[in-house]
């Protein structure tokens, strides 16, 4: 063995054993700190620089595997990935294999060329340094099951002694995979007030878009422990019509459905696997206690609101400030849900949601989340026997990391976005947007001589606005918060202005 392993990304992340060791052990979605735990049980030579031929320990939280694989083709010396720990039913080993074993494929979404692992919804950049033909030829994969396995110690050692070493005759050059680097976007950050986001959509991919385009558009760039983001705070996202979207219209996204609904089964379960420090469905249904028995919140959510359909008590917290506040036994990393609180209200005849989460990824988990949210809201309303209401998600950290291999895809469609209207994700077509405010019908009153508008809600008269001057009637309109949505607001003001000057051009009545 030869070379000494250097992290070009996310080194916060990894654990590094034998900086020339040939062998990278992936911890999936279990913390390093139980990996590490069961390691040291098994054999104390594993993590021992002087003797182990791991290299370096790292999870796959995120959106990591790109990066991973850039990482190993600047450290060529790492001839083998183990993955051991909890899946959590996610496809990561699947993809994977399957890039070891079919390779790559030319596609292209938002009209940016990408690539794409065949046969998954995996995507990665397109960028010619990356030398998938290197990692395929030289890279083994195996996953070993979880960390409680009956079978781990066995298969992990015998691996471990068994996987051929190279035979360092012929060492391939570090190969060097610039991704997307904070701060190098060049696109001018636009003001605003980086608090006070909302977006009001449909149907759950229709908020994810506008989303994207406004985190692009005006989000911060921070620097957090794990790396930069772009950042909105407290963004509020409301999916009046909370179904799910098409197939073909997630997977131009490089979204699948059939993940979408595996996510949707599992946050109803209620076991906390092995290895893993929280579930959300764990925190909702086990976790806590009452009269010592577990608690499951969502059950009496459902009593609750049946004794009394007009209640404020329908709310849970997912947080136990116990476990999930850093303290001395704790830190940041120790795994603490996202999701914190869940709001349910009887609105009419429907049963609408809330949601906050203390962080979102919103290119990778923030859909996901809202699917998961889908399950929880139709368990509560069929218990309820109510009619499923809109979705409400507040997102007190809603992040986008430039590093991600979907950032270009973020870009591109904030590029795209060009108008305000609705779109049909399925025709491409685009229709008006109707403000839920109302609408407004304008025109000029000849014998009053004056400017009229009609501010109406389906059709019945809510307030009748009328004057000579066109800036008046707007601030009237104005100050009666009578528009919410921009286009509609500079609609109107257009009305306004060419009636005005209509009323001037029409000769006076005798």
């Amino acid at each position: 063995m030869s070379g000494t392993f250097e992290a070009l990304y996310y080194p916060e992340r990894l654990h590094l054993v034998n900086p020339a060791g040939d062998i990278g052990l992936v911890t999936l979605w279990s913390p390093l700190r139980s990996a590490k735990k069961r390691l040291a049980a098994i054999s104390p030579e594993l993590l021992d620089p002087d003797h182990s031929r791991v290299a370096v320990i790292s999870n796959l939280y995120g959106d990591g595997m790109y990066a991973m694989l850039c990482n190993l083709l600047f450290n060529p010396q790492v001839r083998h990935l183990i993955a051991i720990g909890q899946d959590l039913g996610l496809p990561t080993c699947s993809e994977l294999e399957a890039f070891l074993e079919h390779g790559l494929e030319d596609t292209v979404m938002l009209g940016t060329p990408v690539k794409r692992i065949q046969g998954t919804g995996r995507v990665f950049p397109a960028i010619p340094e990356f030398d998938e033909r290197r990692l395929r030829s030289r890279l083994s994969f195996s996953y070993l099951g979880k960390l409680s396995s009956e079978s781990l110690p066995s298969e992990l050692i015998r691996q471990l002694h068994e996987l051929p070493s190279d035979p360092g005759d012929f060492m391939p050059e570090r190969l060097r995979v610039d991704l997307v680097a904070a701060g190098s976007d060049s696109r001018l950050r636009r003001p605003s007030e980086l608090t006070a986001h909302q977006v009001v959509r449909r149907r759950p991919l229709d908020c994810w878009e506008e989303l994207v385009v406004r985190a692009v558009r005006f989000g911060r760039p921070v620097t957090l422990g794990n790396g930069p983001r772009l950042e909105l705070l407290n963004v509020k996202a409301v999916i009046t019509d909370p179904v799910r979207d098409s197939r073909q219209a997630l997977e131009k996204y490089g979204f699948q459905l059939e993940t979408l609904l595996d996510y949707e089964t599992n946050i109803m379960r209620p076991e906390l696997p092995e290895e893993t420090s929280y579930t959300y469905g764990n925190r909702l249904r086990e976790h806590f206690r009452r009269d010592s028995k577990p608690l499951d919140t969502l059950q009496a959510t459902i009593d609750t609101l049946r004794a009394n359909p007009e209640t404020r008590h329908a709310y849970i917290s997912l947080w136990d400030n116990s476990l999930d506040l850093p303290g001395e036994q704790t830190s940041d990393d120790s795994g603490s849900p996202c999701l914190t609180t869940l709001f349910f209200r009887k609105v009419g005849d429907v049963l609408s949601l809330t949601a906050t989460y203390r962080a979102h990824n919103l290119l990778t988990a923030w859909l996901r989340n809202v699917y998961g949210l889908m399950a929880i809201q139709r368990h509560v309303a069929e218990g309820c026997e109510l009619e499923i209401g809109s979705i409400t998600v507040v997102s007190h950290s809603l992040g986008i990391d430039p590093r991600s291999p979907h950032f270009q895809l973020a870009c591109s469609l904030s590029e795209s976005w060009k108008r305000d209207d609705d779109k049909d994700q399925q025709t491409g077509r685009y229709s008006l947007r109707e403000d839920p405010s109302g609408y407004f019908v304008v025109g000029v009153d000849e014998q009053e001589r004056r400017i009229v508008a009609e501010h109406r809600f389906r059709g019945v008269l809510i307030k009748r606005y009328s004057g000579e001057r066109a800036d008046r009637l707007a601030n009237e309109i104005s100050g009666d918060m009578a528009v919410s949505l921009v286009s509609h607001s500079l609609w109107l003001g257009r009305e306004l202005a060419r009636n005005e000057a209509i009323l001037h051009g029409v000769p006076r009545l005798a």
